[in-house]
């Protein structure tokens, strides 16, 4: 058992560091490196929303085949509209979603040196980022981006979405 847990824990390490230092020499940072590991990363994405979901013409079968299935779904009981909304949220998706997983799996020592790491990792970006900004290297951002998005619809279509 305790081959398993250390053999996680360098896993999940192996993972981050591999990140880190990819996210170095590319200059993308650790952000988009991690998104390139999630390919449903686009949902959160505003240039790609306003191309993809199109109001009055996507429908949910399309926004399924794009995004997969939505962490919620709700209807809207209170108009007598047939509405819905579906909400994608990214900390439910890609590699937060193995490392929540991972969480649940492993010793409360392990668990609490995952959170360190995953802590040391953000850190490292937002010196990065700021190492970029001194030295005026850091890209301007060519779209805004969120982490939840909520499409709502209206007979299966949609209807708008907005991005958190």
């Amino acid at each position: 058992m305790r081959i398993l847990l250390r053999n996680t824990l360098f896993f999940v390490l192996s993972v981050f560091s591999l990140i880190m230092l990819t996210g170095c020499q590319e200059g993308g940072g650790v952000n988009s490196i991690v998104d390139s590991l999630n390919p449903g990363a686009k949902k959160y994405d505003a240039a790609y929303l306003k191309q993809t979901l199109i109001p009055g013409k996507t429908t949910k079968t399309q926004v399924m085949q794009l995004f997969g299935a939505p962490a919620e779904e709700e209807l809207d009981n209170t108009s007598r509209r047939n509405g819905s909304n579906w909400t994608y949220s990214k900390n439910e998706e890609g590699v937060d979603k193995y490392l929540k997983l991972a969480h649940k799996y492993v010793s409360t020592e392990t668990s609490l040196k995952m959170y360190d790491t995953e802590a040391q990792v953000d850190k490292g970006q937002r010196m990065l980022d700021d190492a970029n900004s001194v030295a005026g290297t850091r890209r301007p951002s060519s779209s805004t981006t969120g982490s939840r998005l909520i499409i709502y619809f209206v007979d299966d279509v949609v209807d708008h979405y907005r991005l958190y």
